[in-house]
């Protein structure tokens, strides 16, 4: 593969292997080398840096250290080669032996390639098949077996989701990402923490997809942090409160609702913990899962207030605050009177009960015929029903009937239907009466 590389490049290439002054002064002619390549000889270039790192692995960060320069200096030429490049990118990493500074030179050459693989004049459907061509092969890693090739792929995920061009992103790709990232926290790996860093990345940079898995991760942490008080790992105890502390301050409140008290629980024991950086980081985290409780505590207490304009116990209130252990599809009914979300929205559908909501459930009206032939209005109005006579422009005037009138404050005369008037009702209406539901 490398037959047409000039010799003195493949000297430059294994002198990477040799003490540091040959290792910076080959460095040093690659890096000119790569400057001065020509477009078409990229392919061939990317072999033979390959075939150096299989015979190799000693230098393998300097080697593909490589590919982030190639990137840098070629910008949108490289694009075609990038699944040639993420080849060697999920080899690398799965023969790393977790080696992190092999796995942060990987992590460097995704972002670089997503910032000068596209420029302005590339296309928006490009920019995403540039997105989804570096971020499919490490998102299908994250289930690998191997340990080093998923936290080195979490790593390199981590880069690109921070990086500027990940707003090309599908929105079906961030969830694929969100899937497996959870499957992987799973696997109580000693390199859990670069999952979790990849979790917070994603709950920063894509908050409204990441609260439909919020109660799961926040379920996952806790484990963790289980596992690594049992295990003695205070850095896998620090990564869980950190990425619990994270998931508070970014995600909506209501997502992690139900598990806030444990949060609270959790965080309480963490001030017994030996390390003094653990008990910082829980003491933070503790202070903001106390806030949100207040905060959730509160606006309930006001939406239960304005919405049934009483006082209702917080059990009685608990229930307005929506169920988040039900999947997006099947919600829709997720918020109430006087909450105001700390983002504009959220992936599961809501519906406010706010004043437009309260109006159009008032005005509901139910109708039916009674025995007389005249229009009953049994809609609940302040407890009580309102009845309108066939024929007649008057509501009956009595105190278990009230003035009845339209959204325009105008008397409503009886919304006859043309059936109605033209029909005489059959006697099966008087003992089954047929319910007609008007907006």
């Amino acid at each position: 593969m490398g037959l047409n590389l000039n010799p003195i490049l493949r000297q430059e290439l294994a002198n990477l292997d040799k003490d540091t002054e040959s290792r910076k002064s080959a460095m040093k002619a690659l890096k000119s080398y790569v400057k001065d390549l020509d477009s078409k000889a990229i392919p061939g270039f990317l072999a033979q840096v390959f075939e150096t790192k299989e015979t190799n692995s000693l230098s393998g960060e300097y080697t593909i250290s490589l590919y982030e320069i190639l990137a840098r200096v070629h910008g949108p030429n490289i694009v075609p080669q990038i699944d040639t490049i993420m080849s060697t990118i999920v080899k690398t990493l799965a023969s790393s032996a977790g080696s992190f500074p092999l796995q942060q030179a990987c992590s460097k050459v995704i972002p670089a390639i997503a910032r000068y693989g596209i420029d302005p004049t590339t296309t928006e459907d490009k920019k995403r098949v540039i997105i989804h061509s570096l971020c499919k092969p490490l998102t299908d890693s994250l289930l690998a077996s191997q340990e080093s090739l998923t936290s080195g792929a979490a790593l390199c995920l981590k880069a690109l989701v921070d990086s500027d061009n990940w707003r090309f992103a599908s929105d079906e790709m961030v969830n694929r990402v969100c899937q497996n990232v959870v499957v992987a926290l799973d696997s109580n790996s000693n390199q859990t923490h670069l999952q979790m860093g990849l979790v917070m990345s994603l709950a920063k940079h894509n908050p409204l997809i990441v609260e439909a898995y919020a109660r799961l991760l926040i379920h996952t942490g806790l484990r963790i942090l289980g596992f690594g008080v049992s295990e003695g790992n205070s850095q896998k105890r620090l990564s869980a409160v950190q990425m619990l502390n994270f998931l508070m301050k970014c995600l909506d409140p209501r997502s992690i609702y139900s598990e806030v008290e444990l949060i609270i629980k959790e965080m309480e024991r963490c001030q017994s913990d030996q390390m003094a950086y653990v008990r910082g980081a829980a003491y933070e985290a503790m202070m903001t899962s106390k806030r949100i409780a207040a905060e959730l505590e509160s606006k309930m207490e006001k939406g239960c207030r304005s919405v049934t304009g009483s006082n209702f116990s917080r059990r009685n209130c608990s229930s307005i605050v929506p169920d988040y252990s039900l999947s997006p599809e099947s919600q829709t009914l997720g918020s109430f009177s006087g909450y105001d979300s700390p983002v504009e929205s959220s992936p599961i559908s809501h519906t406010s009960c706010n004043s437009e909501f309260d109006r159009r459930s008032v005005n509901r009206k139910l109708w039916r015929r009674d025995e007389n032939g005249g229009v009953v209005d049994i809609s609940l109005k302040d407890g009580l029903f309102s009845r309108v006579t066939k024929g007649s422009t008057t509501v009956s005037d009595s105190p278990l009937v009230p003035y009845d009138t339209c959204e325009n404050g105008d008397e409503f005369e009886g919304f006859l239907m043309e059936s109605l008037r033209n029909t005489t009702p059959s006697p099966q209406v008087n003992i089954n009466p047929s319910l007609l539901y008007v907006c």
